[in-house]
């Protein structure tokens, strides 16, 4: 299931500025990795590999200088936060970045949200370590800051409609879904259960989309908690200034 768009209105004339140049960040460090590598598709070749390197989260790389306390290995789950395996990796990151980030931005505020979305990517780093220290392999991408901002929306926005498009087999077909029921899906169907069986080999870091995703919801609901009047449940959209 790919999202199209979300159903939650922003004030006419908004414009979610740090979202925005979040996206363009990526993107002018996914060209200059083009640049680098001579690749577009996927970048699989030794400059990327180096770049991963540089600049991902390799687990066992941040285990050993914490150890001698070196705590600047930490700056490379920064950078592993904008940095892309290929046109596929960055596409679908972005487009969730762009569907689900403009409203946590209106939400938070720029300033507070720039925050929280590279909290959520430190700790999305830290639990991919966690789930194993000794791996010489790289973790790169936005997923994980991006998946902190799928379980924000989760609990902050459950009854907004998401315009999905749907595969059946050869067919295909869009539908709305509630954010309640499609985060989830996308929750446990492409990161618990894969975790679960033992994945590995598909070099995708389940770990640190558990991770964000969770530290997402935990910083929704201190947000509920906290600011309990904005909120009126049974409304369209699940707060009281969207109607």
């Amino acid at each position: 299931m790919i999202p199209l768009r979300d159903e939650n209105p922003k004030p006419v004339g908004y414009k979610p500025i740090v979202t925005y140049a979040l996206i363009a960040i990526n993107v002018i460090i996914f060209f200059w990795e083009i640049s680098v590598t001579g690749q577009f598709y996927e970048f699989t070749n030794r400059q990327a590999e180096e770049i991963f390197l540089n600049y991902g989260t390799v687990p066992s790389v941040i285990t050993n200088g914490l150890a001698d306390r070196n705590y600047g290995v930490i700056t490379s789950i920064f950078s592993s936060m904008f940095v892309h395996a290929g046109i596929l990796h960055i596409g679908g990151n972005m487009l969730f970045l762009f569907i689900f980030g403009d409203n946590m931005e209106f939400k938070f505020g720029r300033g507070k949200y720039l925050a929280l979305y590279l909290f959520w990517g430190l700790v999305a780093g830290f639990v991919h370590i966690l789930s194993n220290p000794s791996s010489p392999a790289p973790a790169i991408g936005a997923s994980g800051a991006i998946s902190g901002i799928l379980g924000a929306y989760l609990v902050i926005f459950p009854n907004v409609k998401v315009v999905t498009l749907m595969f059946l087999g050869f067919f295909t077909r869009i539908i709305r879904i509630s954010a309640k029921w499609y985060l989830p899906f996308w929750f446990i169907f492409q990161n618990v259960l894969p975790a679960l069986v033992g994945s590995s080999g598909s070099g995708v870091a389940f770990f640190a989309h558990i991770g964000g995703f969770l530290i997402g919801m935990f910083t929704g609901f201190l947000y509920k908690k906290t600011h309990g009047s904005e909120f009126m449940y049974g409304t369209k959209y699940g707060w009281k200034d969207y109607k």
